[in-house]
Parts: structure tokens; sequence; C-alpha cells
């Protein structure tokens, strides 16, 4: 059944050995058929917990990277690609995250719910020419400069979704663009320990998760680096969670399943 199944792990290397058994074992038939690829995949909806992130091995000896190459992934994921490289990109978790383009006009909006006329009279009260004014937000200082504040606080949410563009996928000049696949941190002070909590909408999990999950530890550690805490448990939800169907034969023979 197409159900949310949950791995439970004491380090992601585990995590990930067991993830992959599970999807081959027990994932879902499912075709994809996007406009970049169309393959057939196991798929489920898979919560993955771990109470340890960084006890090793943080990297299963089966992946297809190296320490090496995830700690370049974690350091551009945290810290960008440099201005050029950048902007060459789509998208990167790095723009969305720490260079959020937010409307200062919107956030102030009232609860419109009625006309577009209605809504562009509000908008002129806020701003005169009835333009948003676009601010860029970084929102992993935000959320460190709010737990400082108050680290009793449960409501620090840092997403990377823009709905205006993200939503349309077939669009004008969005054909062959894409959006961003992990949607929302949802870091948690608790005991003296920042835990992190991860939503995906879709996660390769074979051969994307691993630098992943090491990535997004990463800025799980650096936040409660900031902070002057320990890092506590990570978790991690893909809506829909995969492997797709031209590794198969490799995920078999690595992990010896018929």
């Amino acid at each position: 059944m197409y159900e949310t199944r949950i791995i439970e792990a004491k380090n992601l290397g585990e995590a990930w050995e067991k993830a992959c058994v599970l999807m081959m074992k027990e994932g879902h038939d499912r075709y994809v058929q996007a406009p970049e690829y169309q393959i057939e995949t196991k798929d489920l909806p898979l919560l993955i917990k771990v109470s340890d992130p960084f006890l090793e091995p943080r990297l299963s000896p089966k992946v297809n990277t190296t320490r090496e190459l995830a700690d370049e992934y974690a350091k551009k994921f945290l810290y960008g690609s440099g201005k050029e490289k950048e902007n060459s990109f789509d998208y990167t978790y790095y723009s969305r995250l720490r260079c959020y383009p937010d409307c200062r006009v919107r956030a102030w909006l009232p609860s419109i719910t009625d006309s577009d006329e209605e809504l562009f009279e509000a908008i002129k009260k806020i701003s005169p020419e009835g333009k948003c004014v676009v601010q860029r937000i970084d929102q992993v200082e935000k959320a460190i400069k709010i737990f400082k504040k108050d680290p009793t606080r449960r409501t620090v949410v840092m997403h990377t979704w823009i709905p205006f563009r993200d939503l349309m996928k077939f669009g004008p000049k969005r054909e062959t663009a894409s959006s961003p696949c992990v949607l929302l941190f949802y870091p948690q002070l608790v005991d003296g320990k920042l835990h992190m909590f991860v939503v995906m909408k879709t996660n390769d999990l074979y051969n994307a998760w691993p630098e992943n999950a090491y990535a997004f530890t990463a800025l799980q550690k650096y936040m409660a680096d900031e902070l002057g805490v320990k890092t506590g448990t990570y978790t991690h939800f893909s809506v829909s969670m995969q492997i797709y169907k031209d590794m198969y034969e490799e995920v078999k023979k690595k992990f010896n399943l018929k």
C-alpha cells in the first residue's frame, strides 16, 4: 500500500541503508512523467528519524559520493557558490533560504479575500505607488536571532517555496525550470539541544539523500554552534521519496537484494 513508512536509525549512514532496503522491498511502483524525464520509480512517503546525526558514519561506505564532495556540497548550501555561479542556476537552496526575496508590502496586508480591487486599494494604503517592495531575507540568521531572544519559541520556520512561481510548472517560461525539492526547515530548541525537522516534496533516496541530509545537518550544527547549544535529533520527511528504475540493479547488487 502507498502509505507513510518510518525509518529509525542511530546515524545518517545507517538511516540511508535501511531506507534503501525498505524502498526496494516495499516501495510503490510509480510512473513519473515530468517535462525533464519519464521513468518508473519505487516511491513512498518516508519519514526518517536519526537519533544522533553526527555519530559516524555520517555517510555510509556504500554511497556514490565522498566525504570531500559532501563537505563541498554542505559548504555551498550554507554559504553559496559565489555571485556569478549563484546567478547562473535556476535556483539554489542557498538563494532560497538565505537570500529569500520577500515582499514587505505583502507582509503587512490585511486578510483580503474578496476582490482584486479591494486588494489593490489595501496595497496603495501601504505603498502609494501600489508596488511591492522586495527585500532579501536571510532566514537562517533571523531564526538564530529569534532563538537568542526567546529560546522557547516553537514557531521558527524557514522555507524555500515561492507559490506564484513554483506552482506554475507548466506556465510561461516554466516548462523546463525546476522548483525546490526541499520545502521546509523547522528547528526546535528543547532541553538545551537543537533538533532539526526537514520536509521535502520529492527526494532521490539513492543518489541525493546522503548529501542532502549531510548538508541539512550541517545547517543544524551551524545554528546550534551560533546558539551555544548541542545538536539533537534529525527528522527528515519526504512526501515522495523514490529510487529511480535505472538504479534498481545497482541498488539490488549493493544491498544483496533479489
